[in-house]
């Protein structure tokens, strides 16, 4: 999980608190020789405001903190990732540079993906998949496109899976799920009043439940007892909703690869059975 991201995403932060957010993420590498005491100077706050942002990340120490960040810093020079970056559509840009714009913004936003995904949680929830009975799909908007995708390329592999688009019908399929079903939840914000409800029911009936959501500080995440991260990088348009897509997509492939890759040769003849002939 990547520290400067979750940083960048999480929301609704006190007034201290967004300021030592902000010199972070715009001094980084300087951080790595800073003491809390440092920190609080430059950003015009207190030692006490720092540790509580290191906390709201569930980080346990300003040191800690560093070490993190230490670790992941690389990535970010390697990979040439600029989390404070917003490339936006103009109203006078050529197609050329629309095209070159939402190239740059896909491939950022696959690329501060990767930096967020715990390769161990990600195994475990594959692994909790593949055992299901059944493979329950949720999502509204947007994120209902996704899951749909999802739910095809897991019954081909051969999951009994479940899916719908209305929300009426979402929840009457929580409702009749229990601890043999695994729930894939998508919701980019975590915090869907509808999706919400559905998360309460599944609870209610002891259902795992994997979560998809993007890295800040959200009630769906908290609840889930396998929570996968996405990108909150701003779209194009000033919204969520083309960067929250790909970086959900990159999931779902990902979940998929590791599920076929555990279960390689049942999956592949899966695979060859559902190959539909055009002949």
């Amino acid at each position: 999980m990547s520290i400067l991201i979750k940083l960048r995403d999480v929301r609704n932060l006190p007034d201290a608190e967004a300021q030592v957010r902000k010199y972070i993420l715009a001094h980084s590498a300087e951080i790595l020789n800073f003491t809390v005491y440092d920190l609080a100077r430059e950003s015009y706050t207190s030692p006490a405001t720092v540790i509580r942002l290191c906390k709201r990340l569930n980080i346990n120490g300003f040191s800690k903190f560093k070490l993190l960040l230490a670790q992941e810093l690389k990535y970010f020079e390697n990979n040439e990732i600029n989390l404070l970056d917003s490339t936006i559509i103009e109203e006078n840009d050529s197609s050329d540079i629309i095209i070159k714009k939402i190239t740059s913004i896909a491939i950022k936003t696959i690329e501060e993906t990767r930096a967020l995904v715990d390769t161990e949680t990600l195994t475990k929830t594959a692994r909790i998949i593949l055992k299901a009975s059944i493979l329950d799909f949720y999502g509204v908007g947007a994120s209902n496109v996704v899951a749909m995708d999802a739910a095809y390329k897991f019954m081909r592999i051969g999951k009994n899976v479940s899916i719908f688009q209305l929300y009426d019908r979402q929840y009457v399929q929580a409702v009749n799920s229990d601890a043999e079903h695994v729930a894939v939840v998508f919701s980019y914000s975590g915090e869907t009043k509808e999706i919400l409800n559905v998360v309460d029911v599944l609870r209610k009936n002891g259902t795992p439940i994997v979560s998809v959501t993007s890295s800040s500080i959200n009630s769906l995440s908290k609840v889930a007892d396998y929570p996968l991260f996405v990108s909150a990088r701003e779209s194009a348009f000033r919204s969520g909703a083309m960067g929250s897509r790909t970086a959900q997509l990159y999931i779902v492939d990902l979940l998929y690869a590791i599920c076929y890759s555990l279960d390689y040769n049942h999956s592949m003849r899966k695979i060859n059975q559902t190959r539909v002939s055009h002949k």
